[in-house]
């Protein structure tokens, strides 16, 4: 997933762009009167790091170490992540997106019946994501030593001689990060069937559910999304 579109469904979903009437910190500056403080920011910037952890399988700490380096240090497939979360591009998304939510919310889209529908879901999933990523977690056991082995084992294998030239630190990085797929792969399976046993299900026995799915008219709300008015001449 982009970093742009996994910020996007974050600051859709999360609250991001609610300001606190608690907040005291300093005032950067304020856009139709909604109030960007350096808190609102720090707590945005820090949020959106905890979420690309968090869905794309990357320890927070690593993603720092990512952002923190100089963009030429860094690989190529992890520039994007530094660029994006250098703290002045970041705030230039962070502000371009609270700018488009104020004209969406003043052009009446945000109370739209589809867009309503869209933002629901995308909630949904991002919860049900988080949650079940959260879970994983709580069953994943990596020491420092299997780090270690599977770093060298990295290094010594034939097929790919790009791991031999890594630095330790970064191949203790991928290392840990390989690991934890395959652990995650492990409770994946056992977290989804908790979950399935901890919720109570009661089916409609006289729903054909099989041909509902089947039918290629499906019975389904329609949204009318009225066209913009426009002024006679």
């Amino acid at each position: 997933m982009k970093i742009q579109k996994l910020l996007l469904i974050l600051f859709l979903t999360s609250g991001i762009f609610t300001s606190c009437n608690m907040d005291s910190s300093q005032l950067i500056e304020s856009l139709d009167g909604e109030k960007i403080t350096t808190k609102r920011f720090e707590t945005a910037y820090q949020t959106a790091l905890e979420s690309l952890s968090r869905s794309q399988n990357i320890e927070k700490k690593n993603l720092i170490e990512i952002v923190s380096k100089d963009i030429d240090e860094v690989e190529e497939q992890l520039k994007p992540i530094n660029y994006q979360f250098q703290k002045s591009n970041f705030y230039d998304s962070y502000r371009n997106m609270l700018m488009a939510k104020l004209a969406a919310d003043k052009a009446g889209f945000s109370s739209r019946a589809d867009i309503k529908d869209i933002v629901t879901y995308l909630e949904m999933q991002t919860i049900a994501q988080l949650y079940i990523t959260e879970e994983v977690e709580k069953k994943i056991k990596i020491t420092d030593e299997a780090v270690k082995l599977e770093c060298e084992k990295l290094r010594n294998r034939k097929d790919d001689p790009r791991y031999r030239a890594l630095p330790i630190d970064r191949c203790m990085m991928v290392a840990r990060s390989y690991l934890k797929g395959q652990e995650t792969n492990k409770a994946l399976p056992k977290v989804l069937e908790r979950i399935k046993e901890e919720i109570s299900i009661k089916k409609n026995e006289k729903f054909d559910l099989e041909q509902f799915l089947k039918s290629e008219k499906q019975a389904s709300p329609e949204t009318k999304v009225e066209e913009p008015k426009t002024e006679k001449k």
